[in-house]
């Protein structure tokens, strides 16, 4: 498991996203922000990153982002349904011609007795326009290895969907 963010893909995102005209925002519940430190390391963030709606708690889903609570009852926080519901929800917050991520995940037990994935579980999600993908990942080791680990996959994973969309907007 890495110890440290890997710049290199996180230089890559930006400059896809630079060279592609795109904005960058993000919501984010296990992370709590982190991703966005992260993200303000790379030099061209001034270029593309608009910001981040950090939240951790179920009351910032609801009233904010407009997750229902029946929602986060049924399926819980930390879910794909949620994961999405949040990215609809910063949608709806921050200008268009922008790449959405959202991320939820367990770093570490809860004491919601809904709750039966295993800790390490991580949910996050990417959308621009009509484009959008979910992902489900296990990680392990404490909370803070967890979420190092989920902002270096969730980049390494942004980094081939925006390589992926740039490829068929240059074939059209």
């Amino acid at each position: 498991m890495e110890k440290q963010i890997n710049e290199q893909i996180l230089r890559h995102c930006g400059k896809l996203l630079v060279s592609n005209d795109l904005k960058l925002s993000c919501v984010e519940s296990m992370s709590s922000g982190f991703l966005s430190a992260v993200i303000a390391m790379e030099v061209n963030s001034g270029d593309y990153y608009l910001g981040s709606v950090v939240c951790y708690d179920n009351i910032v889903k609801e009233k904010l982002l407009g997750v229902s609570t029946s929602k986060i009852n049924k399926y819980c926080a930390e879910s794909a349904v949620v994961t999405l519901r949040i990215l609809d929800g910063l949608s709806k917050l921050m200008p268009q011609k922008s790449v959405y991520v959202s991320v939820t995940g367990l770093a570490y037990e809860t004491d919601n007795p809904k709750q039966r994935r295993p800790i390490g579980t991580v949910y996050y999600a990417f959308a621009l326009g009509d484009e959008k993908v979910i992902f489900k990942k296990k990680f392990s080791g404490t909370a803070a290895e967890i979420i190092l680990a989920t902002c270096n996959s969730l980049l390494s994973d942004l980094r081939q969907w925006l390589g992926a969309l740039a490829e068929v907007r240059t074939k059209e």
